[in-house]
């Protein structure tokens, strides 16, 4: 079994900064909506960021830009739904499929959380410059794309 190079802290590499860096940054949202008494975990709160932006959408692509599978994605919208947020509704146009659609109190809840949201990114750029960001967003996107082909 070869050893690791001595020379080389794992922790101090791109990707383990990044997982510990997406770890803290979910776990401040939730905390925050949380605190705020609302009981929506990050992962709920992309579905209904995508459903607010387009509603009336597939649960296949709600997975898709979750990237996330198929089942993962219908377990949140199941969570969502039990809740009283969203409402899924067969797709006229194919009949295999669901479309998934906000409903009153998921626009409402929704409306609740742009802010805690925004508070929350505001926190975490905290002492960062705005070319900073903009610098890492690139640099991120690049990676991702990188990786993804």
């Amino acid at each position: 079994m070869a050893k690791p190079d001595e020379k080389y802290n794992v922790n101090d590499s791109f990707p383990m900064m990044m997982c510990t860096c997406v770890k803290y940054m979910k776990e401040s949202l939730n905390k925050r909506f949380r605190d705020a008494g609302f009981n929506v975990t990050n992962e709920q709160w992309m579905v209904l960021v995508y459903l607010g932006q387009e509603d009336g959408i597939s649960q296949q692509v709600i997975a898709d830009r979750y990237d996330r599978s198929k089942v993962s994605a219908l377990n949140l919208i199941l969570k969502l739904e039990t809740g009283g947020y969203v409402i899924r509704r067969v797709d006229p146009a194919d009949r295999r499929s669901n479309l998934v659609h906000l409903t009153d109190k998921g626009r409402s809840l929704l409306n609740k959380l742009i802010p805690l949201a925004r508070e929350n990114i505001t926190y975490m750029n905290r002492k960062i410059s705005i070319e900073d960001m903009e610098v890492l967003k690139a640099t991120v996107k690049k990676i991702t794309e990188n990786i993804k082909n």
